[in-house]
């Protein structure tokens, strides 16, 4: 009875102050203080205590369900039901199998396990793996962007940071050549502050089950590369409250975690757009996405919420969730667990709560995203382009990404993620 009463009332406000955005079946609302009951059981309870408090407000986006699926290809879909049946998982560990090989496959296309049963008792791994494919449909690209940490005083440090990153599998475009049989490559290229410039770091994944990633990093002022540890990507950047693996919410490999599929609901999930942005033609291999930046209250004058509240553009749209709490195989790693908020359909994480060592719960993290289409839908990408991490033990935040343009790129030039190319960043 509560929930329908709760239903009603956010209809009732969708009759008064609902505009059409982008369609009929489009309408948007606003999420506050004076209304907070309506999202009982749809943010993550340490978010809605915010929104309780006046600390957050947000603008919900009721979407088409139709036009929204269709932020994926249609080539993507009917991979994905084409693939039912083919996959399975290692006995051991969280990774895929090919059944027809029995072993990990060198390629694949659409989500590994369309069909999710929440009674299967290794639903959360199928999730994740359906999470790898949905987002390394792109193939490839970057974006220059910053982190920002932000306190009740509004910014009190920056790095602008670029990246780039390949995927091997799960590409639009079919396999490409992989001599070093990776899953996905990436760069990263640090240029502020002044005494971090020309800091670079490369790292390999490769495409097996039980090696750890290999990454490196260059220090100029040393003109020499260092091998990094993995179990890094659980640190805290540059002591701000975001850490190495927060992108996409998850950028880990994998099997580095056990899965476990705890729950399912329905969130409010932050979305740029909703609707996917189009892609514009650089060269024959590489398209431009044009995209609006997110302006935080810190920067925003006259802006109510609390400092790192997104005030512009980013909206929020109802989703239906998988609830999966991820658990780190590695001792050095720095949390107990993560609970991660999936979505059902298009296999993005829209949240995640982190808890410590000790098993407390400390930091939620908003994971807001992009789609990009070709003219002629047969090529489409996602782009996690905002990460708000929020620490509710210390009070403090931080900004990752807001970049106004990334580029997608198809077909990197051979020898490009080398320690070569690294040593020639600066």
């Amino acid at each position: 009875m509560l929930r329908c009463s709760r239903i009603l009332f956010a209809l009732s406000l969708l009759a008064l102050a609902g505009t059409t955005a982008r369609g009929a079946s489009d309408k948007t609302w606003l999420l506050d203080q004076n209304n907070w009951e309506i999202a009982e059981g749809l943010l993550p309870p340490p978010v809605l205590e915010r929104v309780k408090k006046g600390d957050y407000w947000f603008r919900v986006h009721e979407v088409d369900p139709a036009r929204f699926r269709r932020n994926y290809s249609e080539r993507f879909w009917q991979a994905s039901e084409a693939n039912d049946g083919k996959y399975d998982l290692a006995p051991d560990v969280c990774g895929l199998v090919d059944r027809a090989t029995g072993k990990m496959p060198e390629f694949f296309f659409g989500l590994p396990f369309p069909r999710i049963s929440k009674d299967d008792p290794r639903a959360g791994c199928k999730i994740a793996w359906n999470f790898v494919a949905a987002s390394m449909q792109g193939e490839g690209g970057g974006a220059t962007f910053t982190i920002n940490g932000i306190d009740r005083g509004g910014e009190f440090r920056h790095i602008k940071v670029g990246i780039h990153v390949m995927t091997y599998l799960g590409r639009h475009g079919g396999p490409i050549p992989n001599p070093q049989g990776l899953r996905s490559a990436a760069m990263v290229f640090l240029h502020e502050p002044k005494d971090i410039e020309g800091v670079s770091f490369l790292a390999l994944r490769k495409n097996d089950w039980y090696s750890n990633d290999k990454i490196w990093g260059y220090i100029p002022a040393t003109r020499r590369v260092r091998r990094l540890n993995s179990a890094t990507r659980s640190d805290p950047i540059a002591g701000m409250d975001i850490f190495a693996e927060d992108g996409n919410c998850y950028s880990g490999k994998v099997e580095y975690y056990d899965w476990k599929l705890v729950g399912e609901g329905e969130v409010l999930a932050p979305v740029l757009g909703p609707y996917a942005f189009p892609m514009r033609p650089v060269t024959e291999t590489r398209f431009a996405v044009d995209i609006p930046y997110m302006k935080g209250v810190y920067e925003t004058p006259g802006a109510k919420g609390a400092p790192w509240l997104v005030a512009e553009h980013l909206v929020y749209v109802p989703r239906k969730v998988w609830i999966v709490e991820g658990e780190s195989n590695d001792p050095e790693y720095n949390f107990s667990k993560s609970v991660f908020y999936f979505d059902k359909e298009l296999f993005q994480i829209h949240w995640k709560l982190v808890y410590n060592r000790a098993g407390e719960y400390f930091y939620n993290a908003a994971c807001g995203h992009h789609f990009a289409r070709k003219d002629d839908g047969t090529f489409t990408a996602v782009a996690n382009d905002i990460v708000i991490g929020v620490n509710d033990k210390t009070d403090r935040a931080a900004f990752g990404g807001r970049y106004t343009s990334h580029f997608i790129e198809r077909r990197f030039p051979e020898n490009h993620f080398t320690l070569q190319t690294l040593r020639q960043s600066d």
